[in-house]
């Protein structure tokens, strides 16, 4: 383990805890396809919100430079394009959207509990020339971007180390960012994201933490007519912020980051598998996207890996700003 820093400012010394991550091998390789194909046809369902419409998604998306597709239901966005990336990587971006996964996941091998009636499901395909390392960044890059994007029309979303986006304390959607490599060393990296825009009794009830939705600002009929319009904004956010970390990396974003940190200032708690919980106050990101926890007058940096960060005490909702 590194030594403790220490200088004569207090908490200005910092460390790295010894956290590191592994990712899970993914499914079975698919075929890659366009929009247009008939294994890709727009989805169709109730009144509920379930349709996506592949024609309205791209209008909203303005001509992106990207391979849309949509698919009725999936297993999981992200588990098809890195089985995809890890036989052959794309060429240029690729979004792939869906209305309904069976098998959706999440940071630590958590299931993602997408809501048959109202979720935003999607995952991106960046071919990558950037720092290998960089899924923890992206990850943070992209929450942030997702999170302004709410903020920008009025919902007062907020970030939450590493992966999520909450809305008054409560999750309101989850990041997941993963590398792929082809077996001719090109790199892909992989960023899924699903978000709540309507939530049923068994839906929360499955769940089991709060959590919220998209419609409690926008009301359920506006956020199932504005469904497309919500996912291409998301998607646009996303691949900017991703695209200006490879270009720039994170530090650049660091500040606004810290900003709209849910828990900057307060106390909380780290926890890991077969290690002793950490508590101590959470003072933002630094611009390697490490968590920075002081901690008994030291300044701790708390790489992400298999870390899951809690208020303290448990049950205390988030402040910020």
């Amino acid at each position: 383990m590194p030594k403790r820093k220490r200088s004569a400012r207090k908490c200005a010394g910092t460390r790295d805890a010894p956290f590191s991550h592994t990712s899970k091998p993914a499914a079975r390789n698919m075929t890659p396809r366009r929009a247009g194909s008939e294994a890709l046809a727009p989805v169709t369902g109730a009144a509920t919100g379930a349709a996506l419409s592949a024609r309205t998604l791209q209008g909203y998306l303005h001509a992106r430079d990207l391979d849309l597709e949509v698919v009725v239901s999936t297993s999981s966005t992200n588990t098809d394009l890195i089985a995809r990336a890890r036989d052959e990587a794309p060429r240029r971006i690729v979004l792939r959207a869906t209305a309904r996964q069976s098998a959706g996941r999440g940071r630590l091998g958590r299931t993602w509990h997408g809501s048959s009636t109202g979720s935003v499901l999607f995952s991106l395909a960046v071919p990558w020339r950037g720092d290998p390392t960089s899924t923890a960044t992206v990850t943070l890059a992209c929450g942030l971007a997702v999170a302004e994007c709410l903020r920008a029309h009025d919902v007062p979303a907020q970030v939450k180390w590493p992966n999520d986006i909450l809305l008054h304390g409560r999750k309101l959607a989850g990041i997941l960012a993963e590398a792929a490599e082809d077996p001719r060393g090109r790199k892909t990296l992989v960023i899924g994201m699903g978000l709540n825009l309507a939530l049923d009794a068994a839906q929360r009830s499955a769940i089991g933490q709060p959590v919220a939705e998209l419609a409690e600002y926008c009301g359920r009929n506006a956020v199932y007519g504005q469904r497309e319009q919500w996912l291409a904004r998301f998607a646009t956010a996303m691949i900017d912020a991703t695209l200006q970390v490879q270009s720039t990396g994170f530090a650049g974003m660091r500040e606004r980051f810290n900003a709209c940190f849910a828990f900057l200032g307060q106390p909380v708690r780290l926890l890991a598998p077969g290690q002793a919980a950490l508590s101590g106050i959470a003072r933002g990101v630094d611009d390697g996207g490490r968590l920075l926890i002081e901690h008994e007058n030291e300044l701790l940096a708390v790489i992400s890996g298999e870390v899951s960060l809690r208020p303290d005490p448990p049950g205390i909702a988030a402040t910020g700003t």
